[in-house]
């Protein structure tokens, strides 16, 4: 069992002793005492937010219990009665704390001994050993409450302890995907819905309690921790962040129930909508629409936009990149410690991407500002400036959206367009963000139905060829215009990175430029030469018969030094266009017949459904893998294979043990085998082959639903994919 210890430390005062050997304070201190180990910043921060305060007159003659869990943390307050050298009252706090947010229900069990505030106390330097076993606690009589909406306040005349509290708690808080909170004989607290259950100190405080909690907002959520983000961004608009302050809006983004309307209501408060609107520069407005722009990634084109209004651009930019410096501090410190925070980034930049090929709706509040949006207006017009700025913002020194563009967006993004004829379609990609599901769904049609266009892209081709990514320029190109700039199609040729004619399994065309039209008007030259020569010998004949001698010499002159100079130009040419064209030809060598899409045949209706069967079966098994794949322990995905960025789609993880399980290689599209009768049939081959080695009788290359070949392949799924240490 491992080993977990409790450490403490309470509110610091100065103690003077009393005339019976009792002893009273004679004021704060400004710092905790009797601490056996340093204060996590979350659990100082948590208190200074008022996350555990009682309110005046909030304590009564038994001391009060505050549990709740924060960040990592398990933290218990015990709050006792004192008074001070006039005889007047003050609450005194004692902190019980350890590592692991499961532990609330040890520190009761173990520390119920200690619980009360004692100046002359020393506690164990190393902490107190903690038995982290659980034990049941019966809530038989308190079921009805499991199925309330917090904050709940249990009635003071139904007997209660602290346990049976935390359980109540824990139970759901379980159920709501969130951390728990509960306050146990209390009379009055600072901030009441920042706990989930409460259990009075008496039927007076009962019912001022539910008064409190009548006024509060209808349409107001639970929030754990809500205090800790509202500090958080009060000091990011000041200008003092700390990486407690950015710890708090990464642990927030991971709450289930903080969604892009919960950050607008926190912001708001603030002043967020009345800046962007009033069009307010200062520089804790940029702050903070800075801000908004990280936690909410639909909001950041119109965050570029608003700061392209300013009177000064450069200074708002300036602003910006200094809150992306501090926070990119803490991302560096700690690679991959973000990864709320940085999958909201990565959002934001596909809501960029999106943008640059929508066109928004015009509105009549447009026409009072285009003359100081330079261009930037939701017209046809405001693409290439938006172009612009997000060049700007993913290339600016020390910014947050630049570091993670460099360092994962831009493989993401590949990784995606190479798993698009791997999902399911036609309809919605899932298991993205919101903003990212939006892009990839709409790129899906340019691999279900080859040769499609659509010139809108073109901006986002020419953004990056800008920002020298030549493989997503040549895709864009090819999607926007049909065919790619040679100096992109050739660039990755040569660095082999074109191969069988494709790229992320989309064809690309090479645009055709001068050279081609000189090659094609010199062999045009020869055919017209040699298809008109007749005619030619003909004048020249009859030139020469009406004394036109001069006239023929000049002609044959000319005509000598042409085809001379011709055939010199053509010859250099040829040479370097059939350079050109072994190059490709020696990229292309390894591709077969089958592999070029030219030579693929349309499934037939025979085989579309089998298929049809097949790809039944393989939805059942995703949703029968689901749970093991969900449960399997840390960095077993990364040891399969499975690239990061999909961890989370489980359709791509299921059709990968697939491949491996039946010998195929990756590279199959499983888009494509429901399309062509080639691919269908290397896929049915496969499953033949897999069916007569566990014996099948009549092995037919068909997966059917519920049936005895998909039942083998989720057990070795399970058994092999999915567990390969063979633990």
């Amino acid at each position: 069992m491992t080993m977990i210890y409790i450490h403490e430390f309470s509110t610091g005062i100065e103690v003077k002793r009393t005339s019976d050997g009792g002893w009273e304070s004679g004021g704060f201190t400004g710092q905790y005492m009797n601490c056996t180990r340093e204060i996590p910043p979350e659990i100082l921060n948590a208190i200074s937010s008022g996350e555990f305060s009682l309110s005046e007159g909030g304590l009564q003659d038994h001391p009060a219990i505050v549990g709740r869990q924060v960040g990592g943390y398990s933290v218990v307050a015990v709050v006792s009665r004192g008074r001070d050298d006039r005889g007047r009252g003050l609450s005194l706090y004692r902190y019980f704390w350890c590592e692991g947010k499961d532990y609330i229900e040890a520190i009761l069990r173990s520390m119920i001994s200690r619980f009360v505030f004692d100046p002359y106390y020393q506690p164990l330097s190393t902490g107190y050993p903690l038995n982290p076993d659980s034990q049941p606690v019966s809530l038989d009589k308190f079921a009805e409450y499991l199925d309330s909406s917090p904050p709940i306040v249990i009635p003071h005349e139904q007997p209660c302890t602290h346990l049976i509290l935390n359980e109540i708690a824990k139970e759901i808080a379980k159920r709501q995907g969130q951390d728990y909170s509960w306050a146990y004989n209390v009379a009055a607290l600072e901030n009441p819905w920042y706990f989930q259950v409460i259990y009075p100190a008496s039927s007076e405080a009962e019912n001022n309690f539910k008064e409190v909690l009548a006024r509060r907002p209808r349409d107001s959520v639970f929030i754990s921790g809500e205090a800790g983000i509202k500090t958080a961004i009060k000091a990011i608009i000041k200008g003092r962040v700390k990486p407690e302050h950015i710890n708090s809006l990464e642990i927030a983004l991971a709450h289930p129930q903080i969604d892009a309307q919960s950050w607008n209501k926190l912001l708001d408060s603030r002043g967020a909508s009345k800046a962007y609107q009033d069009k307010i520069y200062s520089e804790p407005m940029v702050r903070l629409l800075t801000l908004k722009a990280l936690l909410i990634p639909k909001f950041l084109p119109e965050f570029l936009i608003w700061m392209q209004t300013a009177p000064k651009p450069d200074d708002c930019w300036e602003f910006c990149r200094k809150l992306q410096a501090s926070i990119v501090t803490e991302y560096e410190k700690n690679i991959g410690g973000l990864p709320c925070l940085t999958r909201n980034v990565k959002d934001g930049i596909y809501s960029l991407l999106s943008r640059l090929i929508t066109k928004p709706k015009f509105s009549p509040s447009d026409s009072t500002i285009k003359h100081k949006l330079r261009g930037l207006v939701h017209s046809k017009f405001d693409i290439p400036q938006l172009v612009k700025a997000t060049k700007l913002l993913l290339t600016q020194k020390d910014g947050f959206w630049s570091q993670v563009y460099r360092v994962s967006f831009t493989k993401d993004l590949a990784d995606a367009l190479t798993q698009i004829p791997d999902l399911w379609e036609p309809g919605i990609i899932t298991n993205y963000p919101e903003e990212q599901q939006k892009f990839l769904t709409n790129l899906q049609p340019f691999w279900r139905y080859p040769g499609k266009t659509d010139k809108n892209y073109l901006s986002l081709a020419q953004f990056f060829e800008e920002v020298e990514e030549p493989h997503f320029a040549a895709i864009f190109y090819q999607i926007s215009t049909g065919e790619v700039p040679a100096n992109i199609f050739y660039s990755l040729s040569r660095k082999g990175n074109v191969k069988k004619g494709t790229l992320f399994e989309m064809t690309l065309i090479r645009q055709k430029g001068w050279r081609d039209h000189i090659h094609s008007a010199l062999y045009a030259g020869i055919y017209f030469v040699t298809d008109n020569l007749r005619l030619i010998i003909r004048g020249m004949v009859i030139g020469l018969l009406l004394g036109a001698i001069v006239l023929t010499t000049i002609l044959l002159i000319s005509s000598w030094w042409t085809s001379r100079y011709d055939k010199t130009l053509q010859a250099s040419m040829d040479e370097k266009i059939a350079a050109l064209e072994e190059e490709l030809k020696s990229a292309q060598a390894s591709t077969t017949d089958t592999n070029n899409p030219e030579t693929l045949t349309e499934i037939s209706p025979e085989n579309q459904e089998r298929f049809n069967r097949t790809d039944e079966a393989i939805k059942a098994m995703i949703t029968n893998l689901t749970d093991d794949i969900n449960q399997l322990p840390p960095n077993t995905l990364n040891s399969i294979g499975i690239p990061e960025n999909v961890q989370d789609n489980n359709e791509y993880i299921v059709l990968f043990c697939v491949r491996q399980i039946l010998g195929i290689d990756q590279d199959l599209q499983y888009g494509e085998i429901g399309k062509y009768n080639e691919r269908w049939q290397e896929f049915s081959d496969a499953i033949k082959e897999y069916q007569k080695s566990k014996g099948a009788n009549t092995p037919d290359g068909v997966i059917d639903k519920d049936g005895r070949t998909q039942r083998w392949l989720e057990e070795d799924i399970r058994n092999q994919c999915l567990n390969p240490d063979g633990g």
